[in-house]
């Protein structure tokens, strides 16, 4: 069964396998001309058109440094000089902690 159609228009196919998409249909979507989109199938064999997502604007090192940052401050703010076993002995109330 087809899921419900909020906007229903009927368009052709060119022979190129074209197909226009109907500008409110675009605008409710976000897409956008010269602009990526996803085109499938979804588990009901119905054509699903998407929004691509939009490319990374950092570079793999510049992603890379900024996690290693985040990294460097969770592991400044958990540094409480115990080893995990304690931590856990403590968090479940066999033993307290020195």
């Amino acid at each position: 069964m087809n899921a419900p159609i909020d906007l229903r228009t009927v368009t052709n196919m060119t022979s190129k396998g074209q197909v226009l998409i109907p500008k409110d249909v675009r605008d409710r979507l976000g897409l956008q001309p010269g602009k990526p989109v996803q085109v499938g199938i979804n588990d009901r064999g119905e054509a699903v058109v998407l929004p691509a997502p939009s490319e990374p604007t950092e570079t793999p090192d510049e992603r890379r440094a900024r996690l290693m940052k985040v990294l460097a401050e969770v592991r400044a703010r958990q540094s409480t000089g115990k080893a995990t076993d304690e931590i856990m002995e403590f968090l479940r109330g066999d033993e307290p902690l020195p």
